[in-house]
């Protein structure tokens, strides 16, 4: 278990980048912390990172999760700089959540191969998060949801205006997904798919995207986290007083609706 009186001491020292540089992302209505419900599946949008809670994650906890995965993006983006290459940011991001209590269950990076002429990125995507979630039941249902919202709902909804600005960055794009859930015997458990994608032109949007195998490249890095329910509400506070002023712009409701054919 991770030493609190240092845990808070390094929330209180970590720099992030400043709160003003975000200012142009913050969605124009529905941003910040929603209410949570633990009887219910949820999703949100923080930064570039999607996260689905599960049922039964309390409501305390998805809130101190939601704050843990807003502070290590802030953190590694400080840290790494804006144009890094992704797998360095998110190892980055993986270093400082471990920092606050989280403990590694599993992590594996790999490039993704192109197989004829190119590779849908979207195609390759649904692979990997099937695969990996499929252990979890209603997992990879929960987050392909949210990616076929992201594909057909109106793109001025504030959570894919959120998305997009923050997963592309010119000719870089760098984004995860995460599945969080209840577990009897790991406390909280957090399944990322994190990918990362180099292209030649400049990118816009980063899930619909053809790699050419002469320009692009697509990698991908999965990880399961775990943290101890106590660690998670004795932290809750600081981490909360850290982000406070960045939930407005990088946060932002999944309301999928009526997703149309």
């Amino acid at each position: 278990m991770v030493d609190l009186a240092t845990a808070r001491n390094f929330i209180s020292l970590t720099d992030l980048p400043a709160a003003s540089a975000f200012a142009a992302d913050a969605p124009a209505s529905g941003g910040g912390l929603p209410d949570f419900d633990p009887t219910k599946e949820q999703s949100l949008v923080i930064g570039s990172d999607v996260i689905s809670f599960g049922t039964g994650v309390d409501a305390e906890f998805r809130q101190a999760i939601t704050d843990s995965a807003l502070f290590a993006q802030l953190a590694a983006l400080h840290k790494v700089g804006p144009n890094a290459d992704p797998m360095k940011f998110f190892d980055a991001y993986f270093s400082y959540l471990l920092q606050l209590g989280w403990l590694v269950q599993q992590r594996d990076t790999s490039e993704l191969e192109f197989k004829g002429g190119g590779l849908d990125v979207h195609q390759e995507i649904i692979g990997v998060i099937t695969a990996f979630l499929a252990p979890i039941a209603g997992a990879a249902q929960a987050i392909l949801a949210v990616m076929e919202g992201l594909r057909k709902m109106d793109q001025s909804q504030p959570f894919i205006t959120l998305f997009n600005k923050r997963s592309a960055r010119q000719k870089i794009g760098q984004f995860q997904f995460t599945y969080v859930q209840a577990d009897p015997a790991k406390g909280i458990l957090a399944r990322m798919t994190a990918f990362g994608l180099d292209a030649h032109n400049t990118i816009t949007q980063v899930l619909f995207f053809r790699l050419k195998n002469d320009y692009t490249s697509l990698q991908r890095s999965l990880g399961a986290l775990s943290i101890d329910p106590a660690t998670l509400t004795a932290l809750r506070p600081n981490i909360a007083a850290k982000v406070l002023a960045y939930r407005q712009s990088l946060i932002a409701e999944v309301d999928l609706g009526p997703v149309g054919p």
